[in-house]
């Protein structure tokens, strides 16, 4: 990206665009001279910032305003007479400063309007009519308008260097900044690449072109280690040429390279064809391949093989490539792990059916598919961790069409959490069906929960009512992660409840209730979304739950929470999904 595009960019962003409007305000006040920033094209980008009078009322007409810029811009361009003239007949001095970094002008900060001696009552009449303002006021603020000393004029001259060079320095980070988001967001995407698939050679071969594309290097290659014959054997290549691959099997403890890999060591190659550890440096110069980067894919402290990165040219790694190459080899090895192990996850044949039956019991009761509801549009999704699962969600028509939604999430995972989701399901719905208020349908249901639990087993619920306007929620939160309901871009949680059902039988709650708007959105969801891990051990969390929500509340409601899961599973990678996940979003019309 070039110094004036980047400059112009972070000039235009919404918020760079009022922090500067804030500077130059201040600039302008602070020196009675009006302030404008232009791009490399010329175009006013921020200002006319006034800190006269006599140009504040200038600048409020647009005639007066475009003479003002022309004349500013004027003063980027002196050789053009006729602009020059176009403000009073040049009674006003001004500034032009050059903003560039190394050889390139990003823009220019201009910065003057005021005169070198008091101006004619003449001069001021001219410029009343041109901008098309009242003649007297105009006068009166002439009257007020400081008149350029030697020393202020070099003072406001000095200061005006100093912005400008502050500017750069600004566009200089917004650039590191830019920058670095390019960075994250390549890694991001390789992370997710590896959510979309567990076929081992579709993985190592989009490993291999997705390098080359993200480091912007020749060429990769991926070996794997037999870890009793200690040999190398490649399994994956982009842009290699078969003479190249059938080199055969590399022994590590006869490269020093790939044994300094598997050790856990980041191997630089200045020049292939040159550098004596290579093991076979003229294919290396046949090939075109001159400087590289070599690390060993280790899961857990297993290696499991090595990644090559080559480039065609000299060059010198960044600690960037470098840390984004570990990125893809710590991924690619649990997504060669993970593979490996798929066989022997699968469970026994008759445990395997029962499991199936069981799943596919549970499955219907989830509901196939939202109400129908002119008020609110509705869209769920559930995903258990194993074919059975803890996490439910529900929707319940009421009398005078009242529509309860509840979702709820049972401690535990498989066969046992599945059974007391059935029964919590069950005595959901014929508590609601014959009792209106939430607290006390949520007491009834912790009283029956309590009976068919053991010790340590305990259900998190979330119900509420929704009237037939969708204008109101009436709900009661028994330990569940507290819903979010955004509204114009701020997020607020129905919390309000009691504790945990199925421990103790005599436990209070308490009801809530959240007005509802035209275009809110309720989102409700299980600890299965804000405790997804990923290879670092980060949670997602609910601040990222949230910003999720933010990002696609303009989509419809089924579109949003199966965004908000893509998000899940980016993050995640190919991190094992260690609880259930059900989202549900209720976007009010």
């Amino acid at each position: 990206m070039s110094v004036p595009q980047f400059c112009t960019e972070y000039m235009l962003s919404s918020l760079a665009g009022k922090n500067l409007q804030r500077a130059l305000s201040v600039l302008a006040e602070a020196t009675g001279t009006t302030v404008i920033l232009f791009d490399e094209r010329g175009e006013a980008v921020v200002g006319p910032m006034a800190g006269t009078s006599l140009f504040r009322q200038l600048i409020e007409t647009a005639p007066g305003r475009e003479r003002v810029i022309a004349a500013h811009r004027a003063a980027i361009s002196p050789n053009d007479e006729r602009q020059a003239a176009a403000l009073a007949g040049g009674w006003f001095d001004r500034f032009a400063i050059p903003i560039v970094r190394g050889d390139r002008r990003a823009g220019t900060l201009t910065l003057g309007d005021r005169p070198r001696e008091p101006l004619p009552e003449t001069v001021v009449r001219q410029l009343a009519d041109a901008a098309g303002v009242g003649a007297d006021l105009l006068l009166a603020a002439a009257r007020e308008l400081p008149c350029w000393t030697a020393e202020t004029h070099r003072a406001v001259g000095n200061l005006a260097t100093v912005m400008a060079e502050m500017f750069v320095s600004l566009c200089m980070q917004d650039e590191d900044l830019r920058h670095r988001i390019a960075e994250l967001s390549a890694v991001y995407n390789i992370a997710g690449l590896f959510a979309g698939t567990l076929d081992l050679q579709a993985i190592l071969d989009q490993t291999a072109r997705m390098v080359c594309d993200v480091m912007k290097v020749k060429a990769c290659s991926i070996r794997m280690l037999d870890a009793a014959t200690g040999l190398l054997t490649i399994k994956a290549v982009h842009n290699l040429s078969w003479e190249y691959l059938e080199k055969g099997p590399v022994s590590v403890s006869a490269n020093p390279i790939d044994r300094a890999a598997i050790n856990g060591e980041m191997v630089r190659i200045a020049d292939a064809p040159s550098d004596p550890r290579v093991r076979y440096p003229e294919q290396a110069r046949r090939e075109g391949l001159v400087s590289g980067l070599v690390c060993g894919m280790i899961y857990r402290g297993t290696a499991v093989g090595v990644i090559r990165v080559y480039t065609g040219e000299p060059h010198t790694f960044t600690p960037f490539e470098e840390s984004l190459l570990q990125a893809v080899a710590s991924q690619t090895a649990a997504a060669i792990v993970n593979a490996r192990l798929m066989g022997e996850t699968l469970a026994a044949e008759r445990y395997a059916r029962q499991i199936a039956y069981a799943g596919d019991v549970q499955r219907r009761m989830i509901p196939r598919q939202p109400p129908g509801c002119k008020q609110v549009e509705i869209g769920a999704l559930y995903r258990p961790t194993y074919r059975v699962g803890g996490d439910f969600y529900d929707f319940i028509q009421l009398p005078k069409g009242n529509l309860g939604i509840g979702i709820a999430d049972v401690s535990g995972k498989g066969v046992p959490a599945s059974l007391l989701m059935a029964s919590l399901r069950s005595a959901l719905r014929v508590y609601a069906y014959f009792t209106y208020d939430v607290d006390k349908i949520m007491a009834e249901v912790n009283r029956h929960m309590c009976r068919d639990t053991s010790a340590g087993e305990f259900t998190t619920v979330f119900y509420g009512v929704l009237t037939p306007d969708g204008r109101r929620l009436t709900y009661c939160n028994a330990g569940h992660d507290p819903p979010m309901r955004l509204r114009h871009g701020r997020i607020s949680y129905l919390e309000t409840g009691g504790t945990v059902v199925g421990i103790d039988p005599a436990a209070a709650y308490e009801r809530g209730i959240a007005d509802l708007q035209p275009g809110d959105i309720v989102f409700l969801y299980t600890d299965g979304a804000v405790e997804a891990l990923n290879f670092a051990d980060q949670q997602f969390g609910r601040k990222r739950l949230a910003e999720s929500l933010k990002r696609y509340a303009d989509q419809p409601a089924e579109r949003i929470v199966q965004n908000i899961n893509w998000d899940l599973r980016r993050f995640r990678g190919l991190a094992d999904r260690l609880d259930d996940v059900t989202l549900v979003v209720l976007k009010i019309r």
